[in-house]
C-alpha cells in the first residue's frame, strides 16, 4: 500500500526483446517529476488508390499502423523542486541537487543506446505504479536545455519522448483473433467437423472446399484423418 501523499514515479524499464519477459538490461529509469500530460495517437491506413476518370475510390483497409505515445520530461538541476509530502503536494521531486548531465545520459541509455547482444536500441515498457502505460521503442527524443550554469553546465532541461508501440507475436495472435478469408487460417479436423462447413465459415461461402482439400493434399474430403492439421489459403 502506497503511505499517504507519497506519489509514484513513472519509470521506463528496457528490455532485449518485445515480450519483456527477458531480464531488464538495467535499472529502471525513474522519471524526477510525473508528466502533467501525455498523448497518444492511433492510425489507420488505407489503399486510396484511384482508377483515371473516376472522381472518388473506395477506402480498402490495410491495416493499422503502431500507436505512438508521446509525452515531456522535466530534468531540473535548480534546487527548487522538493520532496512531496502529505500536506503540501505541490512539491515535487528531491531534495538533493541533480546532475542534469547524469540524468540525461541514463535516459539516453535506456532509450538510445545501442545493445550489442540486439544490434538495436531497447524494447521499452513504461509504466507507472503497478500499471503498464505503454510498451514501444523511441522514435525521437528531443532535449532543449534551458537553463545554465555561468560555466554552460547546464541545470534543466525539457525532453520530448516519443515512442512507436511494439506488440509481441503472441499478444498479436491472441489480440486480434483475424477471421479475415483473405489471409491463411489453420484447424485441426475433429469428428464432429464437415468439410465444405468448415470453408463456408472461413470464406463465408461454401464453394471453395474442394479447393482446400486439393491444397492441402486431400483426394477425398469425405475422409479426413481426425486430428490432421487443414490450412485455408488466402482467397485469391
Amino acid at each position: 500500500m502506497i503511505p499517504l501523499g507519497q506519489v509514484e514515479k513513472m519509470q521506463i524499464q528496457s528490455f532485449t526483446d518485445a515480450s519483456g519477459s527477458r531480464r531488464p538490461l538495467s535499472e529502471p529509469y525513474k522519471f524526477l517529476v510525473n508528466p502533467s500530460t501525455y498523448s497518444e495517437r492511433f492510425s489507420l491506413q488505407y489503399n486510396e488508390e484511384q482508377a483515371p476518370g473516376n472522381s472518388g475510390t473506395e477506402l480498402k483497409y490495410q491495416g493499422q499502423a503502431p500507436d505512438n505515445w508521446e509525452f515531456e520530461l522535466l530534468i531540473d538541476g535548480t534546487g527548487v523542486v522538493k520532496k512531496p509530502s502529505a500536506f503540501n503536494l505541490s512539491l515535487i521531486g528531491d531534495v538533493d541537487p541533480v546532475d542534469v548531465q547524469a540524468e540525461v545520459k541514463k535516459l539516453k541509455a535506456a532509450t538510445v543506446d545501442i545493445h550489442s547482444a540486439t544490434h538495436r536500441n531497447a524494447y521499452l515498457i513504461v509504466s507507472w505504479g503497478k500499471r503498464d502505460v505503454f510498451k514501444g521503442s523511441l522514435v525521437t527524443l528531443d532535449l532543449n536545455y534551458k537553463l545554465f550554469k555561468p560555466n554552460g553546465t547546464p541545470l534543466r532541461v525539457i525532453a520530448k519522448v516519443q515512442l512507436r508501440a511494439w506488440v509481441s507475436a503472441e499478444e498479436r495472435t491472441r489480440t486480434e483473433g483475424k477471421q479475415s478469408p483473405d489471409i491463411t487460417h489453420e484447424r485441426i479436423f475433429k469428428a464432429s467437423d464437415k468439410f465444405p462447413l468448415m470453408g463456408h465459415h472461413i470464406y463465408n461461402d461454401s464453394r471453395y472446399y474442394l479447393d482446400v482439400a486439393k491444397a492441402n493434399g486431400l483426394t477425398c474430403f469425405r475422409k479426413v484423418q481426425i486430428g490432421r492439421k487443414i490450412k485455408f489459403p488466402p482467397i485469391k
